[in-house]
């Protein structure tokens, strides 16, 4: 009843023809109160009272304090319509934005991480397909969304693992229609000149999706070289997921060519098992950074969490989860790479 209220009053703030349009408004509530505790380590100041006999001054071990914080997690509120054009073809549009429910600016504010821009689009759909330009997820991203068990969350994989999760300006992409259980989609990111040549895909990204029955696969490689100053940035990424009754396992594999990173490897398995309105759900991952700079990028990170999830109904959960990353969790709060933590959190969709 109180969407309805919902819609009809921003319907009514409308002119008369958006208002018959079929405005569809829709969101994400999604907030957790997180315990952080950064892992000690050491660095070497420059300056110091007493150095070694080479100049060099002693190494200082830092322990930062723990942190409790209540994280917005990609909250959200959409707007997204469609008009039907006649023979099989219809106009498509979304607007959709990110909200921090967690601070005073949830609207307004001096930080600029209070209101940040999702998807946003305009394009056509039909049996062909869909045809769309704006920002939107690149098809790599879209590719293994459904294999991340912590999406939005402490544990999520963009930070546990580093897999690079893009959502593009400026894009220009198509989706294939189901051919059998298989789904293309393809997307270019015209340069706007950034680098000086103008190029109309300075970055493209392709992906190949496929389902059969209760097995998902997916393919993907990603190249922005020309959106980052000339830099090498390619990713190669594979995809598996399957569900077995209430029993699902899935991985992801990624290969990132970056820079002086040269050859950056990383990947994760997770499991999940429902029974009733619970979900147990654990997952472990490992980056292995091969680099030309061998003193500061040649190592391994690894990362492991287990997680909780009971579900009130389909549109609302709450959830407990522990971490721990040699790499980063996805947190707001500045602290080193090797950190542990819990989360306890609620999710509403609307």
């Amino acid at each position: 009843m109180k969407k309805k209220l919902l819609v009809l009053a921003v319907a009514t703030a409308l002119p008369m023809g958006a208002a018959q349009a079929g405005v569809t408004i829709y969101g994400k509530i999604h907030a957790s109160i997180d315990y952080i505790s950064p892992d000690s380590y050491r660095v070497t100041p420059d300056v110091c009272a007493v150095p070694y006999s080479d100049g060099v001054c002693p190494s200082v071990k830092i322990s930062p304090d723990d942190v409790w914080n209540v994280e917005s997690r990609a909250s959200r509120i959409g707007f997204k319509g469609s008009e039907d054009l006649g023979n099989g073809l219809k106009l498509i549009w979304k607007v959709e934005s990110q909200v921090d429910v967690a601070g005073s600016g949830a609207w307004v504010g001096d930080k600029t991480n209070y209101w940040k821009a999702r998807n946003a689009y305009i394009g056509l759909a039909g049996g062909w397909g869909t045809f769309l330009y704006g920002r939107h997820d690149t098809p790599l991203k879209m590719s293994t969304g459904k294999l991340d068990l912590f999406s939005d969350e402490l544990a999520d994989y963009n930070a546990t693992a580093g897999f690079v999760d893009r959502r593009a300006d400026n894009a220009i992409a198509y989706v294939s229609p189901s051919w059998g259980g298989l789904t293309l989609a393809g997307a270019i990111i015209p340069d706007g000149d950034f680098d000086g040549t103008g190029d109309f895909a300075g970055g493209y990204s392709v992906a190949a999706m496929y389902t059969l029955n209760s097995i998902y696969l997916a393919a993907a490689y990603e190249d922005i070289s020309d959106l980052i100053y000339g830099n090498d940035n390619e990713i190669w990424r594979l995809g598996a997921g399957w569900d077995i009754g209430n029993f699902f396992i899935g991985g992801v594999w990624e290969n990132e060519d970056y820079g002086l990173r040269d050859d950056l490897d990383k990947w994760q398995i997770s499991a999940s098992y429902k029974f009733g309105n619970n979900k147990i759900k654990a997952m472990y991952s490992d980056r292995d950074w091969d680099s030309d700079l061998e003193d500061l990028w040649d190592n391994d990170d690894a990362a492991w969490a287990i997680g909780w999830d009971y579900s009130f109904s389909k549109r609302s959960k709450m959830y407990a989860q522990y971490a721990d990353s040699d790499h980063v969790l996805m947190n707001n709060n500045s602290l080193p790479s090797g950190t542990n933590g819990f989360s306890f959190g609620m999710v509403h969709s609307f």
